[in-house]
Protein backbone atom coordinates (compact mmCIF):
# COMPACT_ATOMS: atom_id res chain seq x y z
CA UNK A 1 0.00 0.00 0.00
CA UNK A 2 1.30 3.40 -0.92
CA UNK A 3 1.23 6.18 1.62
CA UNK A 4 -1.21 8.92 0.65
CA UNK A 5 -1.99 10.40 4.06
CA UNK A 6 0.90 9.36 6.28
CA UNK A 7 -0.03 9.05 9.93
CA UNK A 8 -3.78 9.03 9.23
CA UNK A 9 -4.27 6.11 6.82
CA UNK A 10 -5.97 3.87 9.38
CA UNK A 11 -8.24 6.36 11.14
CA UNK A 12 -11.48 4.95 9.71
CA UNK A 13 -10.50 1.32 10.28
CA UNK A 14 -9.48 2.20 13.82
CA UNK A 15 -12.80 3.95 14.48
CA UNK A 16 -14.74 0.87 13.38
CA UNK A 17 -12.68 -1.76 15.18
CA UNK A 18 -12.33 0.15 18.45
CA UNK A 19 -16.09 0.75 18.48
CA UNK A 20 -16.62 -3.00 18.20
CA UNK A 21 -14.11 -3.70 20.97
CA UNK A 22 -15.75 -1.19 23.31
CA UNK A 23 -19.16 -2.66 22.52
CA UNK A 24 -18.24 -6.30 23.13
CA UNK A 25 -15.38 -5.84 25.62
CA UNK A 26 -14.23 -9.48 25.70
CA UNK A 27 -12.86 -11.74 22.96
CA UNK A 28 -13.20 -15.52 22.89
CA UNK A 29 -10.43 -17.65 21.43
CA UNK A 30 -11.56 -20.53 19.22
CA UNK A 31 -8.75 -23.05 19.61
CA UNK A 32 -7.10 -24.03 22.89
CA UNK A 33 -3.76 -25.12 21.44
CA UNK A 34 -0.41 -23.38 20.90
CA UNK A 35 -1.88 -20.47 18.91
CA UNK A 36 -4.68 -20.13 21.42
CA UNK A 37 -2.32 -19.88 24.36
CA UNK A 38 -0.36 -17.13 22.60
CA UNK A 39 -3.61 -15.30 21.94
CA UNK A 40 -4.73 -15.76 25.55
CA UNK A 41 -1.55 -14.15 26.89
CA UNK A 42 -1.97 -11.10 24.68
CA UNK A 43 -5.68 -10.68 25.43
CA UNK A 44 -5.12 -11.05 29.16
CA UNK A 45 -2.48 -8.32 28.92
CA UNK A 46 -5.26 -6.12 27.53
CA UNK A 47 -7.89 -7.47 29.98
CA UNK A 48 -9.90 -8.67 26.98
CA UNK A 49 -9.75 -12.48 27.29
CA UNK A 50 -13.25 -13.94 27.50
CA UNK A 51 -12.48 -17.66 27.38
CA UNK A 52 -11.75 -20.64 25.16
CA UNK A 53 -13.93 -22.38 22.59
CA UNK A 54 -12.77 -25.72 21.16
CA UNK A 55 -14.32 -28.67 19.34
CA UNK A 56 -12.10 -31.12 21.25
CA UNK A 57 -14.29 -32.90 23.82
CA UNK A 58 -11.31 -33.79 26.01
CA UNK A 59 -10.37 -30.12 26.29
CA UNK A 60 -14.00 -29.28 27.04
CA UNK A 61 -13.97 -31.85 29.81
CA UNK A 62 -10.57 -31.10 31.37
CA UNK A 63 -9.87 -27.50 30.41
CA UNK A 64 -6.44 -26.18 29.46
CA UNK A 65 -3.93 -24.86 31.99
CA UNK A 66 -6.72 -24.22 34.47
CA UNK A 67 -8.88 -22.39 31.94
CA UNK A 68 -12.39 -23.53 31.10
CA UNK A 69 -12.98 -24.66 27.51
CA UNK A 70 -16.50 -24.66 26.10
CA UNK A 71 -18.04 -25.94 22.89
CA UNK A 72 -19.30 -23.54 20.25
CA UNK A 73 -22.83 -24.77 20.94
CA UNK A 74 -22.39 -23.86 24.59
CA UNK A 75 -21.06 -20.46 23.60
CA UNK A 76 -24.23 -19.87 21.58
CA UNK A 77 -26.48 -21.17 24.35
CA UNK A 78 -24.83 -18.78 26.79
CA UNK A 79 -26.04 -15.91 24.61
CA UNK A 80 -22.53 -14.49 24.19
CA UNK A 81 -22.16 -11.57 21.81
CA UNK A 82 -18.39 -11.35 22.14
CA UNK A 83 -16.08 -11.40 19.18
CA UNK A 84 -14.12 -14.53 18.36
CA UNK A 85 -10.56 -15.05 17.12
CA UNK A 86 -9.86 -18.37 15.41
CA UNK A 87 -6.48 -19.49 16.77
CA UNK A 88 -5.93 -22.78 14.99
CA UNK A 89 -3.70 -24.50 12.47
CA UNK A 90 -4.24 -23.16 8.95
CA UNK A 91 -5.74 -26.44 7.73
CA UNK A 92 -8.48 -26.22 10.37
CA UNK A 93 -9.42 -22.57 9.80
CA UNK A 94 -11.82 -23.14 6.85
CA UNK A 95 -13.98 -25.66 8.72
CA UNK A 96 -14.06 -23.53 11.90
CA UNK A 97 -14.83 -20.42 9.87
CA UNK A 98 -17.71 -22.24 8.19
CA UNK A 99 -18.99 -23.43 11.57
CA UNK A 100 -19.02 -19.86 12.89
CA UNK A 101 -20.36 -18.11 9.78
CA UNK A 102 -23.26 -20.57 9.44
CA UNK A 103 -24.50 -19.15 12.73
CA UNK A 104 -24.68 -15.59 11.43
CA UNK A 105 -21.21 -14.35 12.35
CA UNK A 106 -19.46 -12.04 9.89
CA UNK A 107 -15.73 -12.26 9.17
CA UNK A 108 -13.68 -9.25 10.37
CA UNK A 109 -16.66 -8.00 12.33
CA UNK A 110 -17.91 -10.75 14.65
CA UNK A 111 -14.93 -13.06 14.20
CA UNK A 112 -11.35 -12.92 12.93
CA UNK A 113 -8.62 -15.31 11.90
CA UNK A 114 -5.50 -15.40 14.05
CA UNK A 115 -3.14 -13.79 11.52
CA UNK A 116 -5.55 -11.01 10.52
CA UNK A 117 -6.23 -10.10 14.13
CA UNK A 118 -2.64 -10.43 15.36
CA UNK A 119 -0.88 -8.61 12.53
CA UNK A 120 -3.50 -6.08 11.48
CA UNK A 121 -6.32 -5.34 13.89
CA UNK A 122 -4.50 -5.78 17.19
CA UNK A 123 -1.73 -3.26 16.37
CA UNK A 124 -4.44 -0.79 15.32
CA UNK A 125 -6.34 -1.33 18.58
CA UNK A 126 -3.14 -0.88 20.59
CA UNK A 127 -2.18 2.37 18.84
CA UNK A 128 -5.58 4.04 18.75
CA UNK A 129 -7.20 2.73 21.92
CA UNK A 130 -4.15 2.44 24.20
CA UNK A 131 -1.65 4.88 22.60
CA UNK A 132 0.76 1.95 22.54
CA UNK A 133 3.05 1.04 19.65
CA UNK A 134 2.79 -2.71 19.19
CA UNK A 135 4.63 -4.98 16.75
CA UNK A 136 3.48 -8.60 16.73
CA UNK A 137 6.76 -10.13 15.55
CA UNK A 138 10.25 -8.71 15.07
CA UNK A 139 13.65 -10.29 14.63
CA UNK A 140 17.35 -9.62 14.87
CA UNK A 141 19.39 -11.70 12.44
CA UNK A 142 22.60 -12.25 14.42
CA UNK A 143 24.39 -14.29 11.76
CA UNK A 144 23.78 -15.30 8.17
CA UNK A 145 25.96 -18.40 8.68
CA UNK A 146 24.16 -21.69 9.10
CA UNK A 147 25.05 -25.27 10.03
CA UNK A 148 22.85 -26.55 7.18
CA UNK A 149 22.84 -25.79 3.45
CA UNK A 150 19.16 -25.98 2.52
CA UNK A 151 18.54 -25.59 -1.22
CA UNK A 152 15.53 -23.34 -0.87
CA UNK A 153 16.44 -21.49 2.30
CA UNK A 154 14.15 -18.46 2.44
CA UNK A 155 17.10 -16.36 3.63
CA UNK A 156 19.60 -17.57 1.05
CA UNK A 157 21.95 -18.78 3.79
CA UNK A 158 23.20 -21.64 1.58
CA UNK A 159 25.30 -19.00 -0.18
CA UNK A 160 27.01 -17.76 2.99
CA UNK A 161 30.50 -19.05 3.73
CA UNK A 162 31.81 -19.89 7.19
CA UNK A 163 34.18 -16.92 6.97
CA UNK A 164 31.42 -14.32 6.57
CA UNK A 165 31.42 -12.06 9.65
CA UNK A 166 28.45 -12.10 11.99
CA UNK A 167 26.61 -9.02 13.22
CA UNK A 168 28.81 -7.04 15.59
CA UNK A 169 27.65 -7.34 19.20
CA UNK A 170 27.47 -3.55 19.40
CA UNK A 171 25.11 -3.51 16.39
CA UNK A 172 22.91 -6.18 17.98
CA UNK A 173 22.63 -3.99 21.06
CA UNK A 174 21.99 -0.86 19.00
CA UNK A 175 19.29 -2.70 17.05
CA UNK A 176 17.43 -3.58 20.24
CA UNK A 177 17.90 -0.06 21.58
CA UNK A 178 16.52 1.48 18.39
CA UNK A 179 13.56 -0.88 18.19
CA UNK A 180 12.42 -0.56 21.79
CA UNK A 181 12.91 3.18 21.84
CA UNK A 182 9.91 3.36 19.51
CA UNK A 183 8.05 0.08 20.16
CA UNK A 184 6.26 -0.13 23.51
CA UNK A 185 5.30 -3.80 23.29
CA UNK A 186 6.43 -6.63 21.01
CA UNK A 187 4.40 -9.84 20.84
CA UNK A 188 7.45 -11.98 20.08
CA UNK A 189 11.03 -10.81 19.70
CA UNK A 190 13.21 -13.39 17.96
CA UNK A 191 16.95 -13.98 17.72
CA UNK A 192 17.50 -15.71 14.39
CA UNK A 193 20.10 -16.60 11.79
CA UNK A 194 21.31 -18.43 9.81
CA UNK A 195 21.77 -20.52 12.91
CA UNK A 196 21.88 -18.20 15.95
CA UNK A 197 23.67 -20.77 18.12
CA UNK A 198 26.73 -20.19 15.93
CA UNK A 199 26.83 -16.61 17.22
CA UNK A 200 29.64 -16.36 19.77
CA UNK A 201 28.12 -13.42 21.64
CA UNK A 202 24.70 -15.07 22.01
CA UNK A 203 24.81 -15.21 25.86
CA UNK A 204 25.81 -11.54 26.05
CA UNK A 205 23.11 -10.59 23.53
CA UNK A 206 20.39 -12.39 25.49
CA UNK A 207 21.64 -10.74 28.69
CA UNK A 208 21.66 -7.24 27.17
CA UNK A 209 18.22 -7.52 25.58
CA UNK A 210 16.74 -9.42 28.50
CA UNK A 211 17.99 -6.99 31.14
CA UNK A 212 16.86 -3.86 29.32
CA UNK A 213 13.75 -4.89 27.38
CA UNK A 214 12.28 -8.18 28.61
CA UNK A 215 9.32 -6.33 30.11
CA UNK A 216 8.50 -4.87 26.69
CA UNK A 217 8.04 -8.23 25.00
CA UNK A 218 5.59 -11.01 25.65
CA UNK A 219 7.86 -13.71 24.28
CA UNK A 220 11.64 -13.68 23.75
CA UNK A 221 12.68 -16.58 21.55
CA UNK A 222 15.51 -18.20 19.61
CA UNK A 223 14.77 -19.96 16.33
CA UNK A 224 17.16 -22.87 15.79
CA UNK A 225 17.51 -25.80 13.41
CA UNK A 226 18.45 -27.98 16.38
CA UNK A 227 21.88 -29.04 15.13
CA UNK A 228 23.81 -27.33 17.96
CA UNK A 229 23.33 -27.77 21.69
CA UNK A 230 23.36 -24.51 23.66
CA UNK A 231 26.27 -24.20 26.07
CA UNK A 232 26.03 -23.46 29.82
CA UNK A 233 26.20 -19.68 29.35
CA UNK A 234 23.30 -19.68 26.86
CA UNK A 235 21.29 -22.00 29.13
CA UNK A 236 21.86 -19.70 32.10
CA UNK A 237 20.71 -16.61 30.21
CA UNK A 238 17.69 -18.42 28.76
CA UNK A 239 16.62 -19.45 32.25
CA UNK A 240 17.15 -15.96 33.64
CA UNK A 241 15.21 -14.17 30.91
CA UNK A 242 12.57 -16.77 30.11
CA UNK A 243 13.66 -17.50 26.54
CA UNK A 244 11.67 -19.92 24.40
CA UNK A 245 13.35 -22.16 21.82
CA UNK A 246 11.57 -22.53 18.46
CA UNK A 247 13.05 -25.70 16.95
CA UNK A 248 12.56 -26.29 13.23
CA UNK A 249 11.90 -29.96 12.51
CA UNK A 250 13.70 -31.19 9.40
CA UNK A 251 14.05 -34.84 10.45
CA UNK A 252 12.11 -36.21 7.47
CA UNK A 253 14.74 -34.95 5.03
CA UNK A 254 17.72 -35.20 7.42
CA UNK A 255 17.15 -38.34 9.50
CA UNK A 256 20.17 -37.82 11.79
CA UNK A 257 18.44 -34.73 13.18
CA UNK A 258 15.93 -36.85 15.09
CA UNK A 259 18.62 -37.87 17.57
CA UNK A 260 19.86 -34.28 17.82
CA UNK A 261 16.32 -33.08 18.60
CA UNK A 262 16.03 -35.69 21.34
CA UNK A 263 19.26 -34.45 22.92
CA UNK A 264 18.27 -30.80 22.60
CA UNK A 265 14.76 -31.22 24.01
CA UNK A 266 16.12 -33.35 26.87
CA UNK A 267 18.60 -30.58 27.72
CA UNK A 268 15.88 -27.94 27.59
CA UNK A 269 13.53 -30.07 29.71
CA UNK A 270 16.30 -30.64 32.27
CA UNK A 271 16.82 -26.90 32.57
CA UNK A 272 13.11 -25.98 32.47
CA UNK A 273 13.45 -23.93 29.28
CA UNK A 274 10.26 -23.78 27.18
CA UNK A 275 10.41 -24.87 23.56
CA UNK A 276 8.29 -25.84 20.59
CA UNK A 277 9.10 -28.68 18.20
CA UNK A 278 6.43 -29.32 15.63
CA UNK A 279 5.88 -32.19 13.25
CA UNK A 280 8.61 -32.90 10.74
CA UNK A 281 8.29 -30.46 7.85
CA UNK A 282 7.73 -32.19 4.53
CA UNK A 283 7.23 -29.28 2.20
CA UNK A 284 8.40 -25.73 1.73
CA UNK A 285 7.55 -23.26 -1.00
CA UNK A 286 9.90 -21.84 -3.59
CA UNK A 287 9.78 -18.06 -3.38
CA UNK A 288 11.66 -17.95 -6.66
CA UNK A 289 14.37 -15.54 -5.56
CA UNK A 290 16.90 -17.11 -7.93
CA UNK A 291 14.71 -17.26 -11.02
CA UNK A 292 11.77 -14.84 -10.74
CA UNK A 293 12.07 -11.43 -12.36
CA UNK A 294 8.88 -9.44 -12.86
CA UNK A 295 9.03 -6.70 -15.45
CA UNK A 296 6.00 -5.11 -13.84
CA UNK A 297 4.81 -1.59 -13.33
CA UNK A 298 4.32 0.05 -9.95
CA UNK A 299 0.64 -0.89 -9.72
CA UNK A 300 1.37 -4.58 -10.38
CA UNK A 301 4.19 -4.68 -7.83
CA UNK A 302 1.98 -3.00 -5.23
CA UNK A 303 -0.57 -5.76 -5.83
CA UNK A 304 2.10 -8.44 -5.35
CA UNK A 305 3.19 -6.79 -2.10
CA UNK A 306 -0.32 -6.25 -0.73
CA UNK A 307 -1.25 -9.91 -1.35
CA UNK A 308 1.80 -11.20 0.53
CA UNK A 309 1.33 -9.84 4.07
CA UNK A 310 4.46 -11.48 5.45
CA UNK A 311 4.68 -11.10 9.26
CA UNK A 312 8.49 -11.18 9.35
CA UNK A 313 9.85 -7.77 10.40
CA UNK A 314 13.54 -7.19 11.07
CA UNK A 315 15.47 -4.55 12.98
CA UNK A 316 19.07 -3.90 11.98
CA UNK A 317 20.58 -0.85 13.59
CA UNK A 318 18.09 1.96 12.97
CA UNK A 319 16.75 0.19 9.88
CA UNK A 320 13.36 -1.47 10.31
CA UNK A 321 12.69 -3.84 7.42
CA UNK A 322 9.20 -4.96 6.51
CA UNK A 323 10.44 -8.31 5.16
CA UNK A 324 13.49 -9.97 6.70
CA UNK A 325 13.69 -12.37 3.74
CA UNK A 326 13.87 -9.54 1.23
CA UNK A 327 16.79 -7.98 3.08
CA UNK A 328 18.69 -11.20 3.82
CA UNK A 329 18.23 -12.79 0.37
CA UNK A 330 19.34 -9.59 -1.35
CA UNK A 331 22.46 -9.50 0.83
CA UNK A 332 23.26 -13.22 0.79
CA UNK A 333 22.71 -13.75 -2.93
CA UNK A 334 24.45 -10.45 -3.74
CA UNK A 335 21.45 -8.98 -5.55
CA UNK A 336 21.91 -5.49 -4.05
CA UNK A 337 18.18 -4.93 -4.45
CA UNK A 338 16.00 -2.80 -2.19
CA UNK A 339 18.84 -1.43 -0.11
CA UNK A 340 16.68 1.58 0.82
CA UNK A 341 13.51 -0.42 1.54
CA UNK A 342 13.31 0.21 5.28
CA UNK A 343 11.87 2.64 7.80
CA UNK A 344 14.49 4.72 9.59
CA UNK A 345 13.56 4.40 13.25
CA UNK A 346 15.65 7.43 14.15
CA UNK A 347 13.43 9.55 11.87
CA UNK A 348 10.30 8.77 13.88
CA UNK A 349 9.70 11.94 15.84
CA UNK A 350 6.69 14.02 16.72
CA UNK A 351 3.48 13.09 18.45
CA UNK A 352 2.14 11.01 15.54
CA UNK A 353 5.14 8.70 15.13
CA UNK A 354 3.34 5.68 16.62
CA UNK A 355 0.74 5.76 13.86
CA UNK A 356 3.41 6.09 11.17
CA UNK A 357 5.22 3.09 12.64
CA UNK A 358 1.90 1.22 12.75
CA UNK A 359 1.18 2.01 9.11
CA UNK A 360 4.59 0.78 8.01
CA UNK A 361 4.17 -2.39 10.07
CA UNK A 362 0.89 -3.25 8.36
CA UNK A 363 2.22 -2.55 4.87
CA UNK A 364 2.30 1.14 3.99
CA UNK A 365 5.38 2.72 2.44
CA UNK A 366 6.39 5.54 0.14
CA UNK A 367 6.57 3.22 -2.91
CA UNK A 368 3.86 0.76 -1.88
CA UNK A 369 6.07 -2.27 -2.53
CA UNK A 370 9.61 -3.61 -2.04
CA UNK A 371 12.10 -3.81 -4.88
CA UNK A 372 12.59 -7.50 -3.99
CA UNK A 373 8.92 -8.08 -4.90
CA UNK A 374 10.21 -8.29 -8.48
CA UNK A 375 12.15 -11.40 -7.50
CA UNK A 376 9.56 -13.14 -5.31
CA UNK A 377 6.52 -15.36 -5.84
CA UNK A 378 4.97 -13.81 -2.73
CA UNK A 379 1.48 -15.08 -1.96
CA UNK A 380 1.65 -17.34 -5.03
CA UNK A 381 4.65 -19.27 -3.67
CA UNK A 382 2.37 -22.11 -2.55
CA UNK A 383 2.06 -23.00 -6.24
CA UNK A 384 5.72 -24.01 -6.21
CA UNK A 385 6.16 -26.69 -3.52
CA UNK A 386 9.63 -28.06 -2.83
CA UNK A 387 10.95 -30.65 -0.35
CA UNK A 388 11.69 -29.08 3.01
CA UNK A 389 15.35 -28.70 4.00
CA UNK A 390 16.82 -30.59 1.06
CA UNK A 391 20.55 -30.09 1.27
CA UNK A 392 22.78 -28.76 -1.48
CA UNK A 393 25.11 -31.46 -2.76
Amino acid sequence: MKWKNKGYELDKVAEDITELIRLHEKIYVFGAGVFGKNMQEILEYLHMFGGYIDNDKEKQKNGVDGKEVISFDQYLKNGNQNQIVIAADKKNIPSISKQISENGFEINKNYFTYETFMYYYLPIIMAYEYNTSYVALAQICLTERCSLKCEKCAHGCFNVGSDVPDMEFSLACQSADSFFSKVDVCGEFVLIGGEPLLYKELPETIAYIGEKYRSQMMILSITTNGTILPGPAVIEMCQKYDVTFRISNYSKEISVLKEKYEKLTALLDENHIPYTLGKSEEEWVDYGFEWVMYEADEEKLTGVFDACKTPCREIRGDKFYYCVMARSVSDNLKFHVGEDDYLDMSSLTGENYKKILLEFSVGYSDKGYLDMCRRCNGAEAYRYPVPAARQKR
